[in-house]
């Protein structure tokens, strides 16, 4: 019996090594709204020196790394509280320092919404972590299940780093 059976989990984003181990842990992929589990990954952000970012780029930035993930986030929070269900949100993407101004703003907003989401969705039994990495295996896969599960039932607001010295 795995750590995750009998959910449900939505991954937004590429991610084989995620899909890879919540299958293992018993959960079931699926593409609705309505799911136990919500995992966000990133795309792989490009490098642009501040000199060089334009408006246009730095809100597309703010928009995918930011916006984006706090309107799928209210969306499936607005799915739980009408099922009377808590959920567990977890967001994957690269460290903030890790390249450029727009991608160091929009993962260091994250963090901030992280902490704040968790700790206010917290008493509708819905957690709200993010990690940071650039490591896309195995060890990111069962940190992000591990995460999804019960086992995990104390963990919200967390921002946590993986294989960050590459």
């Amino acid at each position: 019996m795995g750590w995750l059976t009998g959910k449900t989990a939505r991954l937004a984003g590429d991610s084989p090594a995620i899909a890879a181990a919540l299958e293992a842990q018993g959960a079931e992929l699926v593409d609705q709204a309505d799911c136990d589990v919500l995992i966000h990954v990133a795309p792989q952000p490009r490098d642009v020196p501040a000199h060089k970012l334009t408006h246009d780029q730095w809100r597309a930035t703010l928009d995918a790394g930011l916006d984006q993930r706090f309107l799928l986030a209210q969306d499936f929070a607005a799915h739980r509280r009408a099922a009377r269900r808590g959920g567990a949100i977890v967001f994957v993407g690269a460290p903030e320092q890790a390249l450029g101004a727009d991608q160091a703003a929009a993962g260091g907003a994250l963090g901030n919404l992280t902490k704040t989401l968790g700790v206010e969705w917290a008493r509708d039994g819905i957690r709200v972590n993010t990690v940071q990495t650039h490591d896309r295996g195995e060890t990111l896969g069962n940190l992000v299940a591990y995460l999804a599960s019960d086992y995990a039932a104390y963990v919200t607001g967390a921002v946590m780093g993986v294989g960050l010295d590459d």
